[in-house]
């Protein structure tokens, strides 16, 4: 009988032990995957995938070696993250409820990944002569061509013609510059497009929806071109034929800016204005509402990150949205890159020493020379042109600058960098195949810069 009754025994501390081994092996603790890029430099974004984390950023701890990285956007499976300035190369951790798991080693460093193409620029269109004709792409004529930008709905290239006051269209795959509004000489008249007149438009954006934004610089105010309504009108700052600047938050038409130059849209409907003689960056809601991001008006011009109203910056001309959702500013005066997360108005600098000149390296070691316009393309790339070294550059994913056209010399040239040239480039943007296209204004031209593989 004692033995049955052992046996019984014996049998059920197998059941429980099993049960509870069973319990055990349930994962409990979240799990780093992959991190990509493995390599990348300081303020960089990396995407972290794997599981168990949350859904709520504030309940996700990550660490560079030790170092707490800010969180940009987190799910249950995924994390973007931007890498701390003063971490180092070594295992990336997580913890989530108090439970915290090892990740693979991550490398503070640039990648040389760009090293291996080419970069080829050639003339899309424009003739070189000022003028204003429409027409076949190489015969077109422009007049301080000032904007380029990607209307995303159709692929077409939207210009501003500044000196002939005058918005053009180039098609995608199109063989003619095309006339989307305006009649030559300087004005503020709204209406339909035929008769609208611009002041000195600078810069342009375009919505998800192909609705174009022009930043009338010379009117001191977002000019509104809805081409399905054959419609231009006042976005924000002054109604009237009276150009009023200033620096005043408020509703449309009462708020006013001072040499605005660039603006960019996001996917809610929100215009972002870099309003340059303010040193401010401006939001514009839907209903033409005004409030500053970040900058403190006139004179206030230094390089200062951090949260608003703290931050300074100095002429910013060139604004854009990355593929993370954040802006990048051109800080025309402090020769640097800044981010902006739109949310907080936190603002760190993340290409550029403030110092100017023309050196290639890690993006906070590397040195510009007036940042103009800017443009980040589906893979985070950031391309900027400059107006004083006469180049475009490009700030890689990893965090290194790297000149992809220009040789710091003012001129007209075609081919590779060190030997193309360019004379005021002031905007930029890039198509879904990943051609570049540039503004070269004082060339009349529309360049456009193509990636091939090195032999």
């Amino acid at each position: 009988m004692k033995k049955i009754l052992y046996i019984l025994l014996a049998f059920a501390l197998v059941i429980t032990a099993c049960k509870k081994s069973d319990s055990d092996s349930a994962p409990t603790n979240p799990s780093i995957l992959s991190i990509v890029p493995a390599v990348a430099m300081a303020n960089q974004n990396v995407t972290i995938k794997g599981k168990r984390f949350s859904a709520t950023p504030t309940e996700n701890i990550i660490k560079f070696s030790g170092v707490t990285a800010e969180i940009v956007s987190a799910s249950e499976s995924e994390l973007v993250v931007v890498v701390p300035a003063n971490g180092s190369t070594g295992n990336v951790t997580i913890t989530v409820n108090g439970k915290t798991s090892k990740g693979p080693i991550f490398t503070y460093g640039a990648s040389d990944a760009a090293a291996e193409f080419e970069y080829i620029t050639s003339t899309y269109a424009g003739s070189g002569t000022s003028g204003n004709t429409l027409g076949p792409l190489l015969e077109a004529q422009f007049s301080t061509l000032e904007g380029v930008a990607l209307d995303e709905s159709t692929g077409d290239l939207i210009l501003a013609d500044r000196g002939n006051q005058i918005i053009k269209r180039i098609k995608k795959n199109g063989t003619e510059v095309e006339l989307v509004s305006g009649i030559k000489g300087s004005g503020t008249v709204n209406g339909t497009l035929d008769v609208a007149k611009f002041n000195n438009p600078y810069k342009v954006a375009v919505d998800k929806f192909g609705i174009i934004y022009t930043v009338d610089n010379g009117g001191a105010r977002i000019r509104k071109i809805d081409v399905a309504a054959n419609l231009v009108s006042t976005f924000a700052g002054p109604a009237g034929a009276t150009v009023t600047t200033g620096f005043l938050d408020g509703a449309s038409t009462a708020a006013r800016f001072n040499v605005p130059i660039d603006a960019v849209v996001d996917n809610n409907g929100n215009v972002y204005v870099a309003d340059a003689n303010n040193s401010a960056i401006r939001k514009i809601k839907p209903d033409g509402t005004v409030s500053t991001l970040v900058g403190a008006g006139p004179s206030q011009n230094a390089l200062i990150d951090g949260f608003w109203p703290n931050v300074r910056l100095n002429r910013p001309s060139g604004i854009c949205i990355d593929r993370d959702g954040m802006l990048l500013v051109a800080d025309r005066y402090n020769n640097a890159i800044r981010k902006i997360n739109p949310n907080t108005g936190k603002t760190t600098t993340i290409a550029g020493t403030g110092t100017a000149g023309f050196k290639d390296d890690e993006a906070l070691k590397a040195t510009f020379n007036q940042p103009f316009g800017i443009h980040a393309d589906k893979h985070n790339n950031i391309y900027v042109t400059e107006l004083s070294n006469s180049a475009v550059r490009m700030i890689t994913p990893q965090g290194s600058v790297i000149t992809i056209a220009g040789n710091g010399s003012v001129g007209f040239a075609e081919g590779k960098p060190g030997v193309s040239q360019f004379n005021n480039p002031t905007d930029v943007t890039v198509d879904d195949d990943g051609n570049i296209f540039i503004a070269d204004m004082s060339n009349n031209r529309i360049r456009k810069i193509v990636r091939v593989p090195k032999p």
